[in-house]
């Protein structure tokens, strides 16, 4: 039974003659109650009607409260003046919803203002506009707000809101209302879980766009799980083809013959094998006993090394071989080396078999500490010394001008064969044992001496670890190379990458105060995934940030990614820094980068990285220098 039903009722039902006499008796007791109240001097304040309804034609608003009480709905009823001196007419309501609002029964007396002052005051505005609409309408509407309770309590209120009519006239109001809060909150509840379902998204840095395998990060993570608990085998596997590939060949090519590893792989170790991407032309293998592996580490590390030496893959109509090695780490549970380390070794076992012209090394357990640490700044060291780096420029569009106005430049890794590949494994180990300093000096030098060769007719952009920051020395290098290669100091930008390793606060704050006081600015790459990176923009003097290419890869189908990406943009631009995006792809992308007001553009869809020469005759505009992990990786770079 409903409201209307419960309305139907009261207006048809006939009293039976001992509910008449109840009723009587009611009204009698009443009324005496009343009269003593009256002679002891009491201010009578609740709405008393002492006709009996039982024995009169009672009005639309008596039927309506009786219909609620009758429900424990509780009433509002608001009548014309009538030309009574108050000016506002009659506001009362009944105990239900005196009680609803926080209030004993008899201890309020309304008017508009007490009753639009119980009401939250950002729900104030909308109630007024919603009596407002079915007065003028004559028709019912409803409305869900907010009270605040003496107290400070707020609870939820639904009302129906009628017009009483006299003679056909709008005379009236009566809204019939319930406390509501448990229904709101629970639809509140069920919109969050919607929206947050909406915006979910799968975590993109955990696969690798290219090959589909997880990559060194997610690898790393999970050999950490398997030697806290189980213990089990890892197996490095590291491939390069035997020849030197073609210069002709392009970053789709790589990308094509890293899938078809990839994929090979895959079909060797099975669906149920942990394995992936973990450098370039690394790939790990985790066996863990709880997997319930029926073949030896031993002989699967020797099956994977023969199937691909003996596989033929295809890279622009032309067949290639590739030279394949395998190291292989067993450990057991509770080790001390952490997942990295026990990557490490696997990398160094495989180098090692490599060299000594075997398919696999095995090494009984992890490899010492300090003999690991050592060998691993040794390999940076030599890096260094050799010059096996290159740099690579990627094109930036100035979005507000429509061109290219500016260059990154990417460092590259040669590797034994000569071919330029990604760093980012290369970065990885430095920066975990220390030695990102003396690479990030390598760039730093090699990076000014190009700019003072060149016209230097824009700004270029260096960039530097956020763990070298940690070196006090660091900004007087900076400072001497800058005149010892002649750059302007007006056309540098400083952009600081990997700002979640920046150990030192204090040198960190020393070092941007110090860039900016000789003329350069200073930028922030791989915004929006750092622990610490709002709070760096509150204190680091930044006039540029890089959104992560985590938030764009995938942006125009995340409306997560959309949420966070025009919010980041909203905020710098607030706080006087400009923006760009890294990874954009496609033109959809570039078109909602536009909208939300970003300034520069970087990725495929606006070039790819080409080897980078400066000569006077033709300058280039602007470069960028940057050092840093991409959250993206393939194994060809």
């Amino acid at each position: 039974m409903d409201l209307d039903d419960i309305l139907t009722l009261a207006e048809t039902n006939q009293p039976s003659p001992l509910e008449l006499a109840r009723a009587r008796r009611v009204a009698r007791k009443a009324q005496g109650e009343y009269d003593l109240s009256v002679a002891e001097g009491y201010e009578i304040i609740v709405d008393a009607d002492l006709v009996d309804p039982l024995t009169a034609v009672v009005d639309e608003a008596t039927r309506v409260a009786r219909a609620a009480q009758l429900a424990k709905l509780g009433t509002i009823t608001w009548t014309t003046g009538g030309g009574k001196s108050d000016g506002f007419g009659r506001l009362i309501w009944s105990d239900e919803m005196a009680m609803i609002f926080g209030h004993a029964p008899g201890t309020l007396r309304l008017t508009p203002e007490r009753l639009a002052n119980l009401v939250h005051p950002a729900d104030v505005e909308t109630v007024r506009k919603v009596v407002r609409t079915a007065w003028d309408r004559r028709r019912p509407e409803e409305v869900t707000f907010r009270v605040i309770q003496p107290g400070g309590t707020v609870r939820h209120v639904h009302c129906h809101i009628e017009i009483l009519t006299t003679d056909g006239t709008p005379s009236g109001i009566i809204a019939t209302g319930a406390d509501a809060t448990a229904l709101e909150l629970a639809w509140q509840e069920r919109r969050r879980l919607a929206t947050r379902s909406k915006m979910l998204c799968a975590d993109l840095a955990a696969l690798d766009l290219v090959t589909g395998l997880p990559t060194r990060s997610y690898l790393t993570d999970e050999v950490d799980r398997a030697r806290r608990t189980t213990g089990g085998a890892l197996i490095v596997v590291a491939t390069e083809p035997t020849t030197r590939p073609p210069d002709a060949l392009t970053d789709e090519n790589h990308d094509d013959l890293t899938a078809e590893i990839a994929q090979h792989l895959r079909t060797i170790v099975g669906d149920e094998v942990t394995c992936g991407l973990v450098g370039p032309g690394l790939w790990g293998v985790l066996l863990a006993p709880a997997e319930g592996h029926t073949e030896a580490p031993e002989a699967l590390a020797a099956r994977i090394v023969d199937t691909f030496r003996r596989h033929l893959f295809s890279v622009q109509h032309k067949t290639l071989r590739l030279n394949t090695s395998a190291g292989l780490v067993l450990f057991g549970s509770g080790v001390s080396a952490t997942g990295f380390d026990l990557l490490v070794d696997g990398e160094h076992a495989a180098r090692d078999a490599r060299s000594d012209g075997v398919p696999t090394t095995v090494l009984s357990e992890p490899v010492a500490t300090r003999d690991r640490i050592d060998r691993c700044r040794s390999q940076v060291r030599q890096a260094v010394s050799a010059n096996r780096f290159a740099l690579y420029a990627q094109p930036i569009v100035d979005l507000r001008l429509n061109e290219v106005t500016r260059h990154e430049i990417l460092l590259r890794v040669r590797s034994d064969t000569g071919q330029s590949v990604a760093p980012w494994a290369f970065l990885d180990m430095a920066e975990r044992v220390g030695e990102i300093l003396t690479v990030d000096k390598w760039v730093i030098d090699h990076a000014l001496e190009l700019i003072g060769r060149g016209a230097q007719t824009s700004h270029y952009q260096v960039n530097i670890s956020g763990k070298s920051l940690a070196d006090p020395g660091l900004l007087t290098y900076v400072t001497e190379a800058i005149r010892r290669h002649g750059v302007k100091p007006e056309c540098l930008t400083f952009e600081i990458t990997e700002t979640t390793l920046i150990e030192n606060r204090n040198e960190a704050l020393a070092f941007a105060t110090g860039i900016r006081e000789i003329g350069c600015h200073l930028a922030l790459d791989d915004f929006g995934t750092g622990y610490g990176a709002l709070a760096h923009l509150k204190y680091l003097p930044v006039d540029l940030v890089k959104i992560d290419g985590v938030f764009i890869v995938d942006l125009c189908r995340s409306p997560a990614d959309q949420a966070v990406v025009s919010k980041l943009v909203e905020l710098c631009h607030t706080l006087g820094i400009r923006v760009a995006a890294e990874y954009v792809q496609d033109e959809e992308t570039l078109e909602f980068l536009k909208r939300c007001g970003v300034d520069f553009a970087q990725g495929y869809k606006t070039g790819r990285p080409e080897p980078i020469a400066v000569s006077p005759e033709k300058p280039v505009r602007t470069i960028e220098l940057e050092l840093r992990l991409p959250p993206q990786q393939t194994a060809m770079g």
